[in-house]
C-alpha cells in the first residue's frame, strides 16, 4: 500500500528536495520508518538520541492533526500524511 508524504520545505533537503513521496505503509508510524530508510539522514528531525519522535514534529492524515496515540492507526491506500514541524520563536 502507498501513502503521499508531503515534506515540509525545512526537511526537503534531506529528501533530495521532493515535497511529495510515495511511501508504503500501512500506519502513520510504518510511512516514518519507511521514510527513514529511504532518507536516513532526516531521521535528526523527526526523533530523539533514544529514538522517540521529536515533540516539534507533529503529523496529520489528510488534512487532520493525529496525535501520538494515532501514529499505528491504519491507513487506506492514497492517504496523505503532512510532516508538521513546529517551530517557535519570539
Amino acid at each position: 500500500m502507498s501513502v503521499t508524504v508531503k515534506v515540509p520545505s525545512l526537511l526537503r533537503k534531506y529528501t533530495n528536495g521532493q515535497e511529495l513521496l510515495k511511501v508504503p505503509g500501512y500506519s502513520p508510524m510504518e510511512c516514518l520508518h519507511n521514510l527513514v530508510v529511504q532518507f536516513p539522514s532526516i531521521r535528526k528531525w523527526l526523533y530523539d538520541k533514544q529514538g522517540e519522535l521529536r515533540p516539534h514534529v507533529w503529523f496529520l492524515v489528510n488534512g487532520k492533526r493525529i496525535n501520538a496515540d494515532e501514529l499505528t492507526n491504519p491507513l487506506r491506500d492514497g492517504d496523505e500524511l503532512f510532516i508538521f514541524l513546529v517551530l517557535g520563536g519570539g
